[in-house]
């Protein structure tokens, strides 16, 4: 698989250097956007003409298909300026559009509104350039995917929310999603951006454990080994909904619903090829291509790959990548779309998949022999080793009957296959330098098929406007996870490691086969009256879960049965001044299976929550900038804790807390500056809970991974003459608080500032032949601090990453 996967990096960075040279001199032979030019551009669908336009003056050119979608242009021919064009395509179509910054800007004429709903401006540009549905301008999202199920402005959501864009992705180098998600308020990574396998983090204090691809819930596994890695490169945007969100989406964290969108295919082509090479030999290659297939715009297709190789910070510990993700969308008529998603990954990592944990006496505590090497493995060569295959296939329909109702069916089949080795310590020596150490293995798989059924109606009673949203879903997971018997290993030296133990892979102890199902039904109406929007919003589910727990020392199978349900719901009231300015309140719970049984072998009860948040936002139409304050009080009942009767079980009288404040502002101004500020303040406690078996109790104690503070800024700019035209410099800051790593509140990370860095150059300001080419570098934890991001145990804690630099040749046509 090894050389399977090499090849087809090869293959990535051979297409990528042949792509660039012809591109850029079909660039370099077209017109500049300036003066006059030759246009032969026939009536056709706008998204065609635009692409025709897009190639005749070099101007990039991309936009939602939302907002394309059955529209024609008259064409325009002669040898004309290229603003007088771009007017004659438009005529007629609604649209009004002007050139600024090398893009195209489109925005409703007033004409145009639709009922009382007037489209936002659109940057039809390179930051827009995903056909997908919400537009963006620059790091400003403008509507939102997860908050409500619809077109909903972010402005009108009743809850808070942070929508990290395309743009900002990029900018700031991102390779995942924990990367991307750095700079979010109230989110932390609990173990650094150095597992290949997962990204793990935090939201107000809370796991969520289940995550959504296109609105649709992934795959979790009967042990969360299962979860699929979602490749950021495939994204168009990441939206986290903060607070509880069962009343729209079943069962899920209180913390907040993490909801990523894949990029779609475009009505106008567009094509993009990357390479990047960085620190640990890191080599990546990619391509983006999208466009229409016909000449009536009826299909449009998106392509999207990408390789990957690199090793990384810990030694033994290797990455080995592919992501394929092709798309098509069908467009029979105006009033009906369906559009077919489906993707492709394998992961494979020697070392197992990430750095393994360390003793805390050398890394979070001093230790007589000195620090414990950023570097340093615990395993033995050849052992530890990972590898994740998974596979996704469905759809998204929509259909319009009316002005009044429309239809919507999202479906998806997900598998993943997780198979991992790994050593790992769990015992550290009184010289504080021999690690214990123990090999074991621990499959997973998992199939999953989920399908969401929506019916939207937008109507008006009286003076009041109705969204009406109703809706089932179901979803389906099948997995089974085998645990292997522990293999203890003499001990290893840490400072002074010495290699070379035969290790092998120890038979199966116990296999987990688990099946389980939640159905649910939804309804939700926002009620727009005057300058007031009022959600209302409930759903019943049914969950079920049937566990099967087979232990080969005895020969016995335990079967556990769980069978959830539970009403959800959430109010929220918003209030629009017309000078920009949105204050809002909310409440809104949430549930969560749990797993196991109580002393008299009875499941467990879901574990509830419940959130009341007020806040205030700040987007003034067509300004480029939002801003948003947030304050929320989150509580979370039938928390597991000891049993009062018998320490040796869990009982559901625990209780736990998360209180505070949330800041965010973003701002994409001139088609030149981005901006993205935040701050969280977040307060946790757990506020019930019972004495374990030594007396001791987590009651009054922090959750784990909350830091009280975080704070982060991000300034990009992109000179134009008579500085260096084409330069663009970007850079960030973070502030990462203190936390804990465990319930007890025994191992507290220090805080820790880092500092990121971005530069690149379009490379066509300097030479017309490589006109949409642009070179990039990107350096996170530029000072390459040291710091410890959580210890979990005694012989649990791990580093976070050291400097990463990427240098990326980027070139878009």
């Amino acid at each position: 698989m090894r050389e399977v996967q090499d090849n087809f990096l090869s293959v990535l960075a051979a297409a990528t250097l042949l792509a660039v040279t012809p591109a850029a001199a079909q660039t370099a032979a077209t017109p500049a956007a300036q003066g006059a030019t030759s246009f032969a551009i026939a009536p056709q669908p706008l998204g065609a003409a635009l692409a025709q336009f897009s190639r005749a003056t070099g101007l990039q050119a991309s936009a939602p298909a939302a907002l394309l979608e059955g529209r024609q242009s008259p064409g325009a021919s002669g040898s004309l300026a290229a603003s007088e064009a771009l007017r004659r395509l438009l005529a007629g179509t609604g649209l009004a559009g002007r050139i600024e910054g090398g893009a195209i800007l489109l925005s409703p004429e007033p004409r145009a509104a639709l009922g009382d709903t007037v489209l936002p401006t659109v940057d039809v540009g390179a930051a827009t350039g995903s056909g997908g549905r919400w537009p963006s301008r620059g790091f400003v999202a403008e509507a939102s995917a997860a908050g409500t199920k619809t077109d909903t402005p972010l402005i009108e959501t009743p809850q808070a929310m942070n929508v990290v864009t395309r743009a900002e992705i990029e900018a700031q180098g991102s390779t995942s999603i924990t990367d991307a998600l750095r700079y979010t308020p109230g989110v932390v990574s609990q173990y650094g951006a150095t597992d290949l396998r997962y990204d793990w983090f935090t939201v107000r204090g809370f796991t969520p454990p289940i995550r959504y691809l296109d609105g649709l819930r992934l795959p979790f596994g009967a042990r969360g080994y299962s979860q699929p890695r979602i490749e950021a490169y495939g994204l168009e945007r990441i939206e986290l909904l903060k607070g509880p969100a069962s009343a729209l989406y079943g069962q899920s964290s209180p913390g907040g619903l993490l909801n990523m969108i894949s990029r779609r295919p475009s009505q106008v082509a567009q094509n993009e090829v990357v390479l990047q090479y960085g620190s640990h030999g890191a080599l990546t290659a990619g391509f983006d291509s999208t466009g229409p297939l016909d000449a009536e715009g009826k299909f449009s297709y998106r392509l999207t790959a990408l390789g990957r190789r690199a090793d990384s910070q810990t030694q033994f510990l290797d990455e080995r990548r592919i992501f394929v993700a092709p798309s098509l969308t069908w467009r029979p008529d105006a009033q009906t779309s369906v559009t077919f998603l489906a993707q492709y990954q394998r992961i494979a990592s020697d070392g197992g998949g990430a750095p393994q944990a360390l003793p805390a006496f050398g890394t979070l505590w001093a230790n007589p022999n000195g620090r414990i090497p950023t570097r340093r493995s615990l395993t033995e060569p050849g052992y530890d080793h990972y590898s994740g295959e998974q596979l996704m296939l469905g759809y998204a329909f929509e259909h319009r009957f009316d002005s009044t109702w429309q239809f919507r069916q999202n479906f998806r089949y997900s598998h993943v296959d997780a198979d991992t080795q790994r050593i790992q310590a769990y015992s550290f020596a009184a010289n504080q330098r021999d690690v214990g150490r123990y090999a074991w293995g621990f499959p997973e798989v998992s199939d999953a098929f989920t399908v969401d059924n929506q019916a939207q109606a937008d109507f008006t009673t009286g003076p009041v406007r109705h969204r009406l949203l109703t809706g089932f879903d179901y979803q389906r997971e099948d997995a089974t996870y085998e645990e292997s018997q522990l293999t203890l290993l003499r001990a290893l030296d840490v400072f002074n490691p010495v290699y070379g133990l035969a290790v092998t892979r120890p038979p199966m102890a116990n296999r987990i086969s688990q099946g389980r199902n939640q159905a649910g039904v939804y309804a939700q109406d926002e009620l727009r009256f005057d300058r007031f929007i009022l959600t209302l919003g409930g759903r019943y589910d049914w969950a079920t879960a049937r566990t099967n727990n087979y232990t080969v020392a005895g020969s016995r199978t335990v079967v556990t049965k769980q069978d959830d349900g539970e009403f959800t719901g959430r109010a929220g009231l918003v209030y629009r001044f017309d000078n920009g300015f949105a204050p809002y309140a909310s409440v809104s719970t949430s549930f969560q299976p749990t797993n196991g049984t109580d002393r008299r072998g009875s499941p467990f009860e879901a574990t509830t929550g419940r959130q009341y948040e007020v806040g205030l936002r700040y987007q003034p139409e067509g300004s480029g900038i939002y801003a948003a304050v947030s304050a929320f009080h989150l509580t979370q009942q039938n928390v597991l804790t000891p049993d009062s009767s018998d320490t040796r079980f869990s009982a559901q009288a625990g209780e736990a807390e998360s209180r505070g404040i949330e800041f965010e502002a973003k701002a994409s101004l001139a088609e030149r500056l981005n901006l993205s500020l935040s701050y969280a303040y977040t307060e946790t406690e757990v506020t019930q809970a019972n004495r374990n078996a030594a007396g001791a109790s987590t009651l009054g104690k922090q959750l784990p991974f909350a830091p009280n503070h975080q704070a982060a800024a991000w300034l990009d700019y992109s000179f134009s003459a008579p500085v260096v035209a084409g330069l663009g410099v970007g850079g960030g800051v973070r502030y990462i608080g203190a936390s804990y790593g465990d319930a007890n509140n025994t191992y507290r990370a220090p805080s820790a500032t880092l500092v990121d860095l971005a530069l690149r150059y379009d490379l066509g300001q300097a030479l017309p032949a490589l006109q949409g080419a642009q070179l990039g570098l990107n350096a996170l934890n530029l000072f390459d601090k040291e710091y410890v991001t959580t210890c979990i145990s005694a012989t649990g804690c791990y580093w976070g990453a050291r400097r990463t630099v990427l240098a990326t040749l980027k070139y878009r046509w």
